[in-house]
């Protein structure tokens, strides 16, 4: 069951030789259930590490649900290729593709949009009270 190119530390040998003695009795489908299982398991122990010092946010809230999927060696290869091209992730793409087939427009649009609109807000609440300037900011405030 071990490939050649496979090189197993002590430890990884050991944890190897316990699972398959575990998942000898199994069919395939029940075998291929438990690993998925236990990939998505350690897959959400790894959410728990904060990527960045705040939580992602999106226009519509926090983005802590994520989507998975499997395609071919081709389409992955030439997904990553567009993905080098326009110079971003593949997690922005990908987010940008669900949202544009769920709400009609791309994240990164709702992004724009909302920081937009927020800056109207601002610039509305200014003209009705005037500037909102802070002592330390030293912006021209009354």
């Amino acid at each position: 069951m071990q490939t050649p190119h496979t090189n197993f530390s002590p430890a990884e040998a050991a944890a190897f030789k316990k699972v398959v003695a575990a998942i000898a009795g199994l069919e395939p489908d029940q075998v291929l259930k438990i690993f998925e299982h236990v990939q998505s398991q350690l897959s959400d122990e790894g959410d728990d590490m904060p990527m960045f010092a705040r939580g992602i946010a999106g226009p519509l809230g926090k983005l802590d649900f994520p989507l998975k999927t499997k395609v071919d060696e081709q389409t992955h290869t030439l997904f990553l290729q567009q993905c080098n091209m326009r110079r971003t992730d593949t997690s922005s793409v990908l987010r940008d593709a669900v949202y544009a087939m769920t709400y009609g427009k791309t994240h990164t649009q709702m992004v724009i949009e909302k920081a937009s609109h927020d800056d109207q807000c601002a610039q509305a609440m200014t003209r009705l009270i005037g500037p909102m300037w802070g002592p330390e900011s030293k912006g021209g405030g009354r």
